[in-house]
């Protein structure tokens, strides 16, 4: 007995991203043609006439690597530091300056608020040109916490993004990055928090642009980040903000629930049949996704708040109370919930 663990997503017209448990791949092409590859190097093309079910696949590439190869690709994606980053004997002064500054503001008692952290970066950016990117990077991930900085880091992230493989080769980036993990919220119910990298900047920064109502860049910058579940959700979030629930619907076409990101995109995809008067298969959506076992309490939260709502709009008033109700079991402060259940109560 096996079992096949295949998913996949719409990107763009013609160009898909499957992913399974073991590779992730990339497809292109239109129905009857399409060129495949995926993250072991395997390459196919397949043909045929649709919906006849007559098609031909040919392997261009098997992409099967020796096995030292991959002991080595193993043994390189299982390194951990042995501790926090600190300079070397050697060190220059630039580098010894930049490790204190991140002491200074992250190893203290109380979190250094927006204003000390980026006038700090300042004076040492006038100091060390080699700092330059660090402290940018720093500066805009403390300045989307602050009003006062909001149109500063707005510009600030843009630039970033621009130079965004410039500013992550930088020797000082790879090296004290590493101990630096945003928590960016994707969509209400499901957050990331990796590594300071090219992938959470560009997370930071669609969030930045959808913050001011920016849809089309924020899209733009997503397609321009390796794709991963991670951007669907955001991709499809930021559909459902322009009403585009069309759009919202390809996006997450043929999601199957295993992990918290695909869950995300499941409850979107049941938001988006909900607001096109689909409900029953809102309702079934919203149902898959609460059979994850595990998942987070803030993504559970979601989709019985969004089942609760359909059940509302069903007539089926004390179902979605008792859903609305279970969320305030475990968070009473949770967004719109008195709300809505004030209305049902009426």
């Amino acid at each position: 007995m096996s079992l096949r663990f295949r998913k996949s997503m719409k990107l763009l017209p013609g160009v898909r991203l499957n992913f399974s448990k073991e590779t992730v791949g990339l497809s292109f092409g239109v129905p009857g043609a399409r060129y495949t590859i995926n993250s072991k190097g395997r390459r196919t093309i397949s043909t045929g006439l649709p919906g006849t079910g007559i098609y031909n696949v040919e392997t261009i590439s098997s992409g099967t690597r020796s096995a030292s190869a991959r002991a080595r690709t193993s043994t390189q994606e299982t390194e951990t530091s042995s501790g926090p980053p600190a300079p070397g004997f050697f060190a220059g002064k630039a580098e010894r300056a930049l490790n204190a500054f991140l002491l200074d503001i992250y190893n203290a008692d109380k979190l250094a608020d927006a204003t000390y952290v980026i006038e700090k970066a300042a004076a040492l950016r006038n100091q060390y040109e080699d700092l330059k990117y660090p402290l940018e990077l720093i500066s805009f991930l403390h300045g989307i916490t602050d009003d006062k900085w909001e149109t500063e880091a707005a510009t600030w992230g843009a630039v970033l993004w621009e130079n965004r493989d410039l500013a992550f080769s930088n020797k000082h980036v790879i090296k004290y990055f590493k101990g630096i993990m945003p928590q960016v919220s994707i969509a209400t119910g499901i957050s990331t928090q990796m590594h300071y990298n090219k992938q959470t900047l560009g997370f930071i920064y669609t969030e930045v642009l959808q913050g001011q109502k920016k849809y089309e860049e924020a899209v733009a910058v997503l397609l321009q980040m390796s794709a991963d579940q991670m951007v669907a959700v955001s991709l499809a979030d930021i559909e459902l903000s322009n009403k585009d629930f069309d759009g919202a619907i390809e996006t997450t076409e043929d999601v199957e629930v295993f992990d918290d990101a695909t869950a995300m995109l499941m409850i979107l995809r049941g938001v988006a049949f909900r607001e096109k008067g689909l409900h029953e298969a809102a309702v079934e959506c919203f149902k898959r996704a609460l059979k994850l076992k595990d998942s987070p309490e803030a993504l559970e939260h979601r989709a019985l708040f969004e089942r609760g709502v359909t059940y509302a709009l069903m007539g089926k008033r004390a179902m979605g109370i008792k859903d609305l109700e279970k969320i305030l079991v475990d968070n009473p402060d949770y967004p719109e919930v008195e709300k809505k259940l004030s209305q049902l109560k009426k």
